[in-house]
C-alpha cells in the first residue's frame, strides 16, 4: 500500500530528497494536466506551470511522456526543462529511427482498422500509436479489435492500456525507467523522484530505488510498484510547493545524509 507524500509524516523525506539535487521527473497528461477527454486540449493549469517554472530553475526538471517531443514542448510554455522524454521513452533515444520505421510498416493496416471502429481515433507519434476510445460507446469491442490486429503486425508489438487510450509501442523500444535512468548516469546525479499516473509510469517506479529517490503515483492504486502517491492530479501544485521549498531552503542535516548514501 502506497503512503500519501503530503502527509505531515512524509513531507520532510520528499524535501530531504529534492535538496539532494536529484532528478525530478514527470509525467504530463493526469500528472502535470488534468486527463482531457480531447487530448489536443490538454493544458497545465497556470498555477502549475509557474511553480513547475520555478522549480525548473532550482533543480533538474524533465518531463517524460507518452506524447511526442513537439507536442510536449509546445505544452510547457518554454520551462527550461533539464531534458524533454517523448513516446514512452524512445525520443529521443538510439532506438529511435528503428522505432520510427517498425511504426511505420503497422500504420497502413492500423489505420484501416481503425476506419472501421466508430468513435476510435489514431494519433500517430513517429516512435508509437495511440488509439483514443473516450466518446466511443463500446471500449472493449476497441480494444479487443485492436489486441486481435496486434500479433498480424509486422514486428512485434508492445501492447498497454491507458486512460481512454490504448498505446502500441515497439518491442524493446526504452521505456520511462531506461529514459528516467539515462538522464540520471547522463548527468551525475544522485537519485530521481518520478511523479507519473499510469501503467506505463510503472516501469520507471519500478527502477526508483535508493535514499535519493521516490515513486509517486497521482491517484491510489494496489498494484503500483510506486512507495508513495497524492490523492489526485488537483494536489499537483501541493506536490510541486514542496520540492521546491526543499530545493531552495537551507540543507539540513538529514538531506547531507541521504546525498551522502546515494554517492
Amino acid at each position: 500500500m502506497t503512503r500519501n507524500i503530503l502527509a505531515a509524516r512524509n513531507i520532510e523525506r520528499l524535501r530531504a530528497v529534492a535538496a539532494t539535487g536529484a532528478l525530478l521527473a514527470f509525467d504530463y497528461d493526469g500528472t502535470l494536466a488534468p486527463i482531457s477527454n480531447d487530448p489536443s486540449a490538454s493544458r497545465m493549469r497556470p498555477e502549475t506551470a509557474e511553480l513547475l517554472r520555478s522549480l525548473a530553475h532550482a533543480a533538474p526538471v524533465a518531463v517524460i511522456t507518452g506524447r511526442s517531443v513537439h507536442d510536449v514542448t509546445l505544452r510547457l510554455e518554454r520551462i527550461p526543462m533539464l531534458a524533454v522524454i517523448g513516446n514512452h521513452g524512445a525520443e529521443p533515444s538510439r532506438f529511435a529511427k528503428r522505432a520510427s520505421r517498425e511504426v511505420a510498416a503497422w500504420m497502413p493496416m492500423l489505420e484501416a482498422l481503425v476506419d472501421t471502429l466508430p468513435d476510435a481515433v489514431i494519433e500517430y507519434k513517429g516512435q508509437s500509436v495511440s488509439v483514443h476510445y473516450w466518446h466511443a460507446g463500446d471500449p472493449a469491442a476497441i480494444l479487443g479489435a485492436i489486441e486481435a490486429l496486434v500479433p498480424t503486425l509486422p514486428h512485434r508489438v508492445h501492447v498497454v492500456r491507458g486512460i481512454g487510450l490504448v498505446n502500441l509501442v515497439p518491442h524493446g523500444a526504452p521505456d520511462k525507467g531506461d529514459a528516467a535512468m539515462t538522464l540520471v548516469k547522463t548527468h551525475a546525479l544522485p537519485g530521481v523522484v518520478f511523479v507519473g499516473d499510469e501503467l506505463t509510469d510503472e516501469p520507471a517506479f519500478r527502477r526508483v530505488t535508493g535514499d535519493a529517490s521516490l515513486g509517486i503515483r497521482v491517484g491510489r492504486w494496489s498494484g503500483t510498484a510506486a512507495s508513495f502517491h497524492i490523492d489526485t492530479q488537483g494536489d499537483i501544485e501541493a506536490l510541486l510547493t514542496e520540492m521546491l521549498v526543499g530545493r531552495t531552503r537551507p540543507r539540513t542535516r538529514r538531506s547531507r545524509r541521504i546525498a551522502t548514501a546515494s554517492e
